[in-house]
């Protein structure tokens, strides 16, 4: 599991897990204990999954998701919660960084031709962007240019 994981579930629920004594009964969580120990018994620097740690991990991980998933319920204009407004939520916000590569903006096919020709054009056949924040810079420079 990701350290950067760990630090953001912690920063977002610091509050909430000062208040928590020890591990209560699983019906408190939403997420099954099984499942996160498999996640983090996946992990090769973890040998052993102790209950206090599995609980307390599991609750930061549904307090994250549910901080998560309010944010982006916030920011939309509409009464459902859609993909593309939790990857808003998660491309503005530099905490979440660790989240981008495994939830992008959604794009459509035209802006993908687009973003496709404006590459070939500059003659860049690397297929691995470094980062969308020196793309984005580049191609406002090339707008610029125009």
């Amino acid at each position: 599991m990701s350290i950067a994981l760990y630090y953001c579930a912690l920063h977002f629920t610091f509050n909430q897990i000062n208040t928590m004594s020890t591990p209560k009964a699983e019906k408190d969580l939403h997420l099954p204990l099984s499942r996160v120990k498999t996640i983090m018994k996946s992990s090769p620097d973890v040998e052993a999954v102790g209950p206090e740690p599995l609980y307390l991990v599991t609750k930061v991980t549904e307090l994250f998701v549910t901080d998560l998933a309010k944010r982006a319920y916030k920011n939309s204009d509409s009464k459902f919660l859609e993909y593309k407004h939790i990857a808003d939520v998660v491309q503005e916000d530099d905490t979440l960084e660790f989240l981008r590569e495994i939830m992008p903006r959604k794009i459509t096919v035209r802006e993908f031709k687009e973003l496709m020709a404006k590459k070939a054009a500059r003659g860049d056949r690397s297929d691995d962007d470094s980062s969308d924040e020196s793309s984005d810079e580049s191609e406002t420079s090339s707008d610029n240019q125009d």
